[in-house]
């Protein structure tokens, strides 16, 4: 497995979003490597760097186990990509009152990982993004960015469970990523009505995101799929249908690992990751069929 972590953080749980550290996976060891950027730089030349981003309510730790045994699993199926798995502070002592004042480190782990990027990875690199919940704002802003202003290649891009509002992919203005989505190679929204994240506390968290910082109010990508209407925008989205109901997918069922089933995780979202990023014609997502 050719996989890095990127830590944004200073501290475990909450802090602020630093210039980051680059350390190396090796045995499920996290090897110091940011003595050795140009080794890294190089190990991206010509190659598809995948880059990875948690959700909300992350610690440190945990973002890093879920992350890395992602990677994993994609390894395992086959991925030859240069794997990024990337910490951030969208977090705090206070837990999910905390959610209002993330997407502020969300926007400035963003600015973080551009500046990162375009400074570590190779000019010729292609990059592409897999991201989780509120990790979908930081994938979609840092992919804004690489549209608008970059010379690395924006890839495919895949969110899943994105804590994003479900017209924003299209838009442009605030907490908008029409460039990004236009620039892409191809972007695929996995999407659950099931999840209970997205439909009861995304709302409250917009409203007051709305309230205290005049950002846009709606509902929740990761719950509706993408509504976009516009022929040049939804050419750019996969058509994946969303989870069935009696599959029961929730929030946190895209990261965590089915307990009855190893080395795959409950919404089976490796699986469509894989063939997403493998280009397969028409990707599929297990969580589509019906519960056994």
């Amino acid at each position: 497995m050719n996989a890095y972590i990127l830590d944004l953080r200073n501290q475990e749980v909450g802090g602020a979003v630093t210039s980051g550290h680059l350390y190396r996976v090796e045995n499920d060891l996290d090897v110091d490597w940011d003595s050795r950027l140009p080794e890294f730089a190089a190990a991206t030349y010509g190659k598809r760097l995948l880059v990875l981003v948690h959700g909300y309510n992350n610690s440190r730790s945990f973002g890093r186990t879920r992350l890395v045994r992602f990677c994993g699993m994609l390894a395992a199926g086959g991925s030859s990509d240069v794997m990024l798995s990337v910490l951030w502070p969208g977090d705090g002592w206070a837990k999910a009152l905390t959610y209002p004042f993330e997407g502020h480190d969300a926007d400035d782990t963003a600015d973080a990982l551009f500046r990162w990027l375009s400074t570590n990875a190779a000019s010729v690199a292609r990059v592409a993004f897999v991201g989780h919940s509120l990790g979908c704002r930081v994938v979609m802003n840092t992919a804004q960015q690489l549209a608008q202003c970059s010379s690395l290649v924006l890839d495919r891009i895949c969110l899943m469970a994105p804590a994003i509002d479900n017209d924003s992919l299209g838009r442009q203005g605030i907490t908008c990523y029409q460039d990004a989505t236009l620039v892409a190679d191809r972007l695929a929204v996995l999407a659950s009505e099931e999840d209970l994240v997205l439909h009861f506390a995304y709302p409250l968290g917009d409203l007051a995101q709305t309230i205290l910082y005049g950002e846009r109010w709606g509902m929740a990508l990761g719950r509706t799929g993408p509504i976009e209407s516009e022929p040049r925008i939804v050419t750019r989205i996969e058509p994946v249908p969303k989870a069935r109901r009696k599959r029961d997918v929730d929030h946190g069922d895209y990261l965590d690992v089915d307990p009855t089933i190893p080395n795959q995780t409950i919404a089976e979202s490796e699986k469509f990751v894989l063939q997403f990023l493998d280009r397969a014609p028409q990707p599929y997502w297990p969580a589509q069929r019906k519960a056994k």
